[in-house]
């Protein structure tokens, strides 16, 4: 995970990491010095805020449906569920646009939110990766025949 790892009060690192009906879920700090509940977005794959989860996650909500994951036990969770999330969009038809950027040359609209392809530094990483909402989502070595790349520079 990208998230730093900072001690909250109590001593307990941030971000703190939940399975809540096996549905992954992370409270980070905000650079203002508050708190978020990010949970994992069953269709793109993505985290998104959802701050019923709080109350969900306190130490006396820690229960039969909730537990209280490590960072390693939580990102293979997190991976395990994108799975199938990835399947669906690699098999998913996708007309990408042009954004002009090199790094970040094409975009998409996906179930109301934001998809971008990131060129990596290929061969040490693999080619692309994949990001909603600019949180990285998976990386893959080929471009998904389903997908559509458009044709000439941006605007031509």
């Amino acid at each position: 995970m990208s998230d730093e790892r900072a001690e909250g009060a109590g001593g307990r690192p941030y971000p703190r990491c939940y399975a809540v009906n096996d549905r992954p879920v992370k409270i980070v700090l905000l650079p203002d010095g508050g708190a978020d509940a990010l949970v994992l977005e069953w269709t793109t794959g993505a985290f998104v805020p959802d701050r019923s989860y709080f109350g969900r996650t306190m130490e006396t909500g820690i229960g039969k449906d909730v537990d209280h994951l490590t960072a390693t036990a939580f990102d293979r969770l997190v991976a395990h569920l994108r799975r199938p999330i990835l399947a669906r969009h690699l098999a998913t038809p996708i007309s990408w646009e042009r954004t002009g950027d090199g790094e970040h040359p094409y975009v998409a609209q996906l179930h109301g939110r934001t998809f971008r392809v990131r060129v990596n530094d290929f061969p040490a990483e693999p080619l692309y990766t994949l990001l909603v909402e600019d949180e990285p989502i998976a990386d893959l070595d080929d471009w998904p025949p389903t997908w559509t790349r458009p044709s000439g520079p941006k605007g031509g």
